[in-house]
């Protein structure tokens, strides 16, 4: 997740509704699978229904018409609570927060790997299996997210300890369930 992309994107998406996956990718000099990913990502944080042409819920709208860039912590808590509250819209990261970072206050990537693999392999041993590809790829941009500045990394939820990831308290905003709600926390 790449927060700059994604206010990028839908800004682009808006002024040229008509634009598929294609077009929409080309100012960033990829291919339809990026934007692709990218809607999936608008998807996953609230910010938009799935699909084309791109169109930002309720509170997607409260969202961009108050933070445009997607900067602020009252944004990043948005979305941050938004992807992990519905295990059908994001299992993994829902798993992450709600089941096994509670239960870890330190957890090093092996670990993350091993619970990531009791939870998603019922759904498929093929590509959920301990030592699947897949579960690396999800791991390691879970951990990316929560560490990097262009996802929730100022968020201080985890930090990096050598080979370890330390759960960190930090002052919780949200979540916001109504956009008058949402509209009062960017006050």
């Amino acid at each position: 997740m790449d927060r700059p992309r994604m206010a990028e994107l839908v800004n682009h998406a808006l002024k040229e509704p008509k634009f598929k996956d294609k077009e929409l990718a080309k100012p960033f000099k990829y291919g339809a699978p990026f934007a692709a990913i990218y809607r999936s990502w608008l998807h996953k944080t609230g910010l938009a229904e799935m699909g084309l042409p791109l169109v930002l819920t309720e509170m997607g709208k409260m969202v961009f018409d108050n933070d445009p860039t997607l900067e602020s912590d009252t944004t990043k808590w948005f979305l941050y609570h938004e992807l992990v509250t519905d295990p059908e819209r994001a299992e993994a990261w829902h798993y992450f927060a709600l089941e096994f970072l509670p239960k870890h206050s330190t957890f090093t990537k092996d670990e993350l790997l091993d619970g990531l693999a009791d939870k998603l392999s019922p759904h498929s041993m093929q590509h959920f299996s301990p030592g699947s590809k897949l579960n690396q790829q999800i791991a390691r941009k879970i951990i990316q997210v929560y560490t990097e500045s262009d996802g929730f990394g100022d968020l201080k939820m985890i930090a990096k300890d050598g080979e370890t990831f330390k759960r960190l308290s930090p002052k919780v905003l949200g979540p916001w369930k109504t956009s008058a709600a949402l509209e009062k926390a960017y006050r």
